[in-house]
């Protein structure tokens, strides 16, 4: 008998294959021809009866149009408490960088302190389509997306292009706090 740990992982991964299949609307036959793995095995898979190998598992999330990670991660709750948060200071601009939340591989939650006048670097382009949403808390911040340069006051919120090289600084007298949502 297997452990229990890897017994739950087996039913997790068949779960979230077995969602995504119901999503697309594609039955085990479907799946099965698109992935290259029997009908009999993916059933028996989205039932935690069998433990897919790294191909089968990669092949099967090919076959569901996603990424093998989107599968696997299954987290439903993850708290980041205070004090945890991945902190990165820029000792020349004396910006204060928190990673709140890293959901996914293309959405990532920041939180920006920046000191009066101070700028951020030059970002590089993100993947194209990307989209950067900035909610100011405190301050007044220009942003400069590609060659669009827009100034946002306390409680405003702007959603511009991170497919763009982009950048922001503080243009008020006090300190400002962002929230930002990339999406990638």
């Amino acid at each position: 008998m297997k452990d229990t740990g890897e017994h739950t992982e087996q039913d997790l991964f068949g779960t979230a294959v077995r969602q995504r299949r119901l999503q697309l609307g594609v039955t085990l036959d479907q799946l099965a021809q698109n992935s290259g793995v029997s009908a009999a095995a993916l059933s028996r898979l989205e039932r935690g009866m069998l433990g897919p190998s790294l191909r089968n598992a990669l092949a099967i999330a090919r076959g569901l149009g996603c990424e093998l990670s989107e599968l696997i991660e299954q987290a439903p709750t993850e708290v980041t408490r205070a004090g945890e948060n991945l902190r990165f200071v820029d000792e020349e601009s004396g910006i204060v960088r928190l990673a709140l939340a890293r959901p996914g591989p293309d959405l990532e939650l920041l939180s920006y302190s920046v000191p009066p006048g101070a700028s951020s670097a030059r970002f590089s382009p993100h993947k194209s389509g990307s989209r950067e949403i900035f909610h100011i808390v405190a301050g007044t911040l220009e942003v400069h997306a590609g060659e669009q340069v827009v100034v946002l006051h306390e409680g405003d919120t702007a959603t511009v292009r991170g497919d763009c090289e982009h950048w922001f600084r503080n243009v008020g007298e006090e300190e400002v706090r962002i929230l930002l949502t990339i999406f990638k």
